[in-house]
């Protein structure tokens, strides 16, 4: 496995590369890469991660086919539910055309391989972070990568004001340095608990843990920073509810507040709803996944609102938003973005206002699968509490910015969701299932 796991530590060092270079050969390449780790980890895994592996990523597994089943069924050619404007290119042609709910195949085709290839890396990350030091190695990396896409973005606001050519990367830089600030924070939280458990493990250098910790409290604050200097209001909420979540979990394992800890972070999360409603611009449209959307101009706004009101139920098809963009455009308008205001707006509009929804139950139970697991988690807890609040950090991130999109920012996060997801479990626990003979091959 050290193979596989030094490609997956590579690409993910790589991201704020990407974030600056993102585009169709980018995701390309990152597709490539992932495929073949797939190759390498599914020759060396051993039987006894494998095996465990399997257990903890059936939930990831059901939440993340249900896209890919969608977009299947919106590239066939299935008449009766074919978008409109197959009937009018018919029409046209003069003769029969095999119409599907998208109105771009080729389009939703290229948007189900890049979303299938950050599954791959939500699973390599998993099956890697399978055992303790190599998830370690995958937190490290992620932690130096956002901090990177944080200095980038500092440079940027101090240095070169507006030098952003479009809002898309700097959406991106947001949303990973928004994780960053979690991912950073579990790091720090994982040294203070190898700090408390080293007695244990007499190898542990002291001074080193020191280090460690204070490059990663340098990493926090120095993403802090960028999210405090480059974030509007709504994605400052957005942050701040994956670290409570965060916080949350530490204050319930460290003091005995099960039922209360419990009540309260419902109740934050209650706050937390009641002060992004309160926080909606006024100016923006009524549809849910336009009301926080960030700085965007109000002609973006509005050709995003026109295309969610005549968007079908089933959607126009994944990937076809840039597609559909030109022809809501009026003639006095500029060119339109590429890019829809928001990644709800975007997902509505391409899957339908029932599938976007479904999927964003679905990322809320799986927010809850993580978060409880972290409460029943060893001293490992971090790991699920981390990817937990990633989770909710990009859940309603996707509702004031695009930068879900980005190739750098989707990369960290199944990363970090594939760490937390692997160590949502204790393998002590699975091992006990082995005989003594067996349970020494499965540590090997």
């Amino acid at each position: 496995m050290s193979t596989a796991r030094l490609i997956l530590v590579t690409l993910i060092c790589l991201s704020p590369v990407i974030l600056l270079r993102d585009g169709l050969i980018v995701q390309g390449l990152v597709a490539g890469i992932v495929a073949v780790d797939l190759v390498i980890t599914a020759r060396t895994l051993r039987p006894g991660e494998a095996g465990f592996l399997v257990s903890v990523i059936r939930p990831l597994a059901v939440v993340a086919a249900v896209p890919v089943v969608w977009v299947l069924v919106q590239v066939l050619p299935l008449r009766p539910l074919a978008h409109p404007i197959w009937n009018s290119a018919e029409t046209a042609l003069g003769h029969p055309v095999a119409g599907a709910i998208s109105v771009d195949p080729g389009a939703s085709v290229i948007a189900l391989g890049h979303y299938l290839s950050l599954i791959g890396v939500a699973f390599l990350s998993a099956a890697v972070a399978v055992d303790r030091q190599r998830a370690e190695w995958i937190l490290f990396a992620l932690t130096a990568a956002v901090t990177a896409i944080a200095l980038i973005t500092l440079t940027y606001d101090l240095f070169f004001p507006g030098a952003w050519v479009a809002t898309f990367p700097r959406a991106q830089a947001i949303d990973s340095v928004g994780m960053g600030i979690i991912i950073a924070s579990a790091a720090c939280i994982r040294t203070i608990e190898r700090y408390e458990s080293r007695r244990s493990s007499p190898q542990r250098s002291v001074l080193i843990l020191l280090w460690t910790f204070i490059v990663c409290s340098a990493a926090l604050a120095i993403c802090s920073v960028a999210v405090m200097l480059g974030a509007t209001r709504e994605e400052l909420i957005a942050t701040g509810c994956g670290i409570l979540a965060l916080t949350c979990v530490l204050i319930i394992r460290r003091f005995p507040l099960r039922l209360f800890g419990t009540t309260a972070i419902v109740a934050s999360a209650l706050a937390a709803a009641i002060l992004m409603f309160a926080s909606r611009p006024e100016e923006h449209g009524t549809s849910a996944p336009l009301a926080f959307a960030g700085p965007s101009s109000a002609t973006l706004i509005d050709l995003n609102e026109r295309m969610l009101d005549d968007a079908p139920l089933v959607g126009t098809g994944a990937g076809t938003f840039a597609a559909l963009a030109p022809m809501y455009r009026e003639i006095d308008h500029p060119p339109p973005n590429s890019m829809a205001a928001t990644a709800a707006a975007a997902f509505a509009i391409e899957l339908g206002k029932p599938m976007f929804w479904l999927i964003a139950a679905a990322t809320a139970a799986f927010i809850v699968i993580l978060l409880r697991a972290s409460l029943h988690r060893g001293r490992d807890s971090f790991y699920p509490a981390m990817g937990g609040g990633c989770l909710i950090t990009l859940l309603l991130l996707s509702f004031s910015n695009p930068g879900l999109f980005g190739t750098a920012t989707s990369l960290i996060a199944a990363a970090g969701i594939g760490l937390g997801v692997a160590q949502s479990k204790s393998r002590t626990a699975k091992l006990q299932a082995y005989p003594k003979g067996q349970q020494k091959m499965v540590k090997r």
